[in-house]
């Protein structure tokens, strides 16, 4: 992954490196995810989460916003279905 590397481009990467088809690439996303690790166990808990565009350059965005002390970012690929039904439970008040 480089800096001009888009989000498509980078599930389609993972997708081959795990062994998956990349054929599936449009059942997942990538997702910048913000959390923290909590408890003795230091289990990550996310607080934030948004699905890239495919054409969003993930690295990029990464180098040129932080999150606030106490948190970090990370990238995690996502089914999308799963990013659905999550989105579907917010409430938006």
């Amino acid at each position: 992954a480089t800096g001009s590397s888009g989000a498509r481009e980078l599930v389609k990467e993972a997708l081959e490196r795990y062994g998956l088809s990349q054929a599936d690439a449009g059942q997942y996303v990538l997702c910048d995810v913000v959390g923290r690790f909590e408890g003795a166990e230091k289990r990550w808990q996310t607080e934030g989460l948004r699905v890239l565009g495919d054409s969003e350059k993930p690295l990029l965005i990464q180098d040129l916003w932080k999150p606030r002390e106490g948190f970090s970012r990370r990238l995690e690929l996502r089914r999308r279905v799963e990013v659905e039904e999550l989105a579907s439970r917010d409430v938006d008040t």
